[in-house]
């Protein structure tokens, strides 16, 4: 049963091929015998051919691609800095899509400049549990506590334990009870 049902449907497969073989072949055959047929020079058989798009103009896609200039300094890897014949300061930028121009702002409100690491204020409940200590700070998420020994501290770790009254923390001596 299942060879039969299998023959069948292989003879339906190759049947369909071959109608679409002839499909094609029968477009084709008309598509080569109107190209060898005579052309009619009267109005009343001419066919109208399509309107084809006026041509884009190429200068104006042209006139909008960017280069870098030729007198632009390097200030750090795809990035160049020139100054034109105004005395603005231009920016450009190498990137995968293009070239990216911006003009410099000199402000030195727009530009933050980094300030040096400093303890925030936010206290923090530092508690000696001998060879290490807990630390517990209050944030929106919650309590977070962390355990670092003596020798691990980090440079604000230890100007929390050094100077508590400073910084707005408590420091315990003794250890905190289990909860």
């Amino acid at each position: 049963m299942k060879t039969i049902v299998l023959t069948l449907l292989t003879a339906a497969l190759g049947l369909a091929q071959n109608q679409s073989n002839t499909a094609k072949q029968t477009e084709l055959d008309a598509a080569t015998n109107a190209a060898r047929a005579p052309k009619a020079t009267g109005t009343a058989t001419q066919k109208k051919k399509p309107a084809q798009p006026a041509p884009r103009p190429k200068a104006a896609a042209q006139s909008q691609v960017q280069t870098i200039p030729a007198g632009a300094t390097q200030v750090e890897s795809n990035l160049y800095r020139y100054t034109d014949s105004s005395g603005k300061t231009w920016n450009y930028r190498q990137t995968p899509f293009g070239i990216s121009k911006w003009e410099e702002t000199s402000s030195p409100a727009s530009q933050p400049t980094p300030q040096p690491a400093q303890v925030k204020n936010d206290p923090v409940a530092v508690t000696d549990l001998g060879d290490s200590y807990r630390f517990e700070k209050k944030t929106p998420f919650g309590t977070s506590t962390w355990v670092r020994k003596k020798s691990e501290l980090s440079d604000e770790e230890k100007a929390l334990t050094t100077d508590p009254q400073a910084n707005g923390t408590s420091v315990d001596s003794k250890p905190a009870r289990n909860q």
